[in-house]
């Protein structure tokens, strides 16, 4: 079987992929040598085929870990479901979960490289030098969670620093005032500034958890128009797959709850952000707002949503990756790895 076959027909044999030469001693070491001659590799493309198998080993503990969020990236994007499985006998061992992104032409995790906390399917961890071995190329998994479970796999000296995460543990603390104790002192005091300064303008704040898309309209509008004006970035919003992906994922919203943040001060909607709640995580997923006309609105969003956060008891508000040239003041950096071939 090639690498950049896009769907290899039936089941092959694991001794077929992966001979038993000096060439691939590695992979016969672990007790692997007695496993590999009862192993066979099929790829799913079928997606009933793939939510089956997703929902065996998807842990299920982060948003990107649930089979409604990624299947809405698949909605918007359309692009072919690659899930690489090892089984023994019908028992499957291992999935790795792909597509294959016809624009850049390469292999990434099921749902794009928007996804994060992306871990490896598998029954044992020996298994992940086996996926290793079967996976395609040109291939780019990236937001891998942590490089210490990969620790004396083959992979584990391949992968590269990411992007980090910027998240918050919020779990002990009770009210702004154990948020303001873990920040800079610069940081703090611009938080506080220009909260204050938004709250002179008698702001009305209103957060509702919807999956009403009209609430995404006043968010894209805000969005595309505020990026329209820097010629130097763009939202990505203003590709259609990706509009009508978000789309997808606040109405497929149910296992996981979406929320809108609304700040409209004399009537006038100065910012609009979109917030995903599931399993003690508050995510800050995507925002709007006019920053020219109202300075400081961005901290005053920070600190309304750290609020409401704490207040409701999360334990983490995770803002993504992507610094942006700001979360690094408020957020603390959870590393990424990411692997090429």
């Amino acid at each position: 079987m090639k690498n950049t076959d896009l769907e290899p027909p039936g089941f092959f044999s694991l001794p077929q992929l992966i001979p038993n030469t000096s060439e691939n001693r590695y992979f016969y070491k672990n007790g692997l040598s007695k496993l590999i001659p009862r192993l066979k590799l099929k790829v799913h493309s079928e997606i009933e085929d793939c939510f089956y198998l997703w929902d065996i080993f998807s842990p299920k503990q982060s948003l990107f870990d649930l089979w409604d969020f990624r299947y809405s990236w698949y909605e918007g994007y359309k692009y072919k479901p690659l899930f690489y499985t090892i089984y023994e006998n019908k028992k499957p061992l291992a999935v790795l979960p792909l597509w294959f992104n016809l624009t850049k032409k390469r292999y990434e995790w099921f749902g794009s490289n928007w996804m994060e906390d992306n871990t490896f399917f598998v029954r044992d961890d020996h298994l992940i030098d086996l996926l290793y071995a079967v996976m395609p190329a040109p291939i780019h998994i990236n937001a891998i969670i942590s490089k210490n479970y990969l620790k004396n796999k083959l992979i584990f000296s391949q992968l590269k620093q990411d992007e980090p995460k910027n998240v918050k543990n919020i779990s002990q603390m009770h009210s702004l005032a154990d948020l303001f104790a873990t920040l800079h002192k610069k940081s703090r005091y611009h938080l506080k500034a220009d909260y204050s300064k938004i709250k002179a303008f008698n702001p009305r704040v209103n957060l509702v958890y919807s999956n009403d898309l009209s609430y995404f309209a006043k968010l894209y509008k805000m969005n595309t128009q505020r990026f329209a004006q820097n010629s130097e970035d763009e939202s990505d919003l203003f590709e259609n797959k990706r509009k009508n992906t978000f789309i997808n994922f606040i109405r497929n919203s149910g296992i996981y709850k979406t929320k809108f943040v609304e700040v409209y001060i004399q009537n006038y909607l100065a910012a609009i952000d979109l917030i995903i709640e599931y399993n003690n995580f508050y995510y800050a997923i995507r925002g709007g707002n006019d920053i020219n006309r109202f300075k400081g609105i961005g901290n005053f969003m920070v600190y309304v949503e750290f609020e409401d956060a704490i207040n409701n008891n999360f334990s983490i508000l995770d803002c993504l990756q992507d610094d942006n040239g700001w979360k690094h003041r408020f957020f603390d950096r959870q590393p990424l790895y990411l692997f090429e071939k």
